[in-house]
């Protein structure tokens, strides 16, 4: 077996091992303010399309927490909270019209009929577009910063 030994490799291994050390949290960091543009952007689209008087459409806006396998970070946009909030799904994606099968615990004659469609207002989209425009840089500053924090 050959070994070489050069001077100053122990500053190299100290600088690779700062940067693997301060990566994870400089990324994260990077990935929870991208959560909140995102987050705001797609509020910010919402309103401009729905109604005001539609209800709270934006109460269920949030994030799971942020994964880590090794390298990689990874987390998931959720835009319906619970039971009592309005279904963004429908709003986004369009739904049928069906009449009420019944109404105080009385089967209607006509009930469960769809009677039209609403079409979706194709809120995510746009935004998710715009967000892909900006990710390059967003992430080529990130890397930018993690080199400069290895050669401190």
């Amino acid at each position: 077996m050959i070994s070489f030994d050069f001077d100053g490799i122990e500053e190299i291994e100290e600088q690779l091992e700062a940067a693997a050390k301060k990566f994870p949290d400089l990324a994260e960091s990077t990935l929870k303010k991208e959560q909140s543009e995102f987050k705001k952007d797609m509020r910010r689209e919402t309103w401009n399309k729905v109604k005001k008087g539609t209800g709270n459409i934006v109460k269920g806006f949030r994030f799971d927490k942020i994964y880590r396998f090794r390298a990689n970070f990874e987390t998931n946009f959720l835009a319906e909270g619970g039971k009592k909030n309005p279904h963004f799904h429908l709003v986004n994606n369009g739904h049928e019209m069906v009449t009420p099968v019944s109404r105080k615990g009385k089967k209607l004659k006509n009930g469960g009929q769809t009677v039209g469609f609403v079409h979706g207002k194709r809120i995510k989209e746009p935004v998710i577009a715009k967000w892909h425009e900006k990710h390059a840089e967003r992430a080529e500053r990130m890397l930018n910063r993690i080199c400069e924090e290895a050669n401190k």
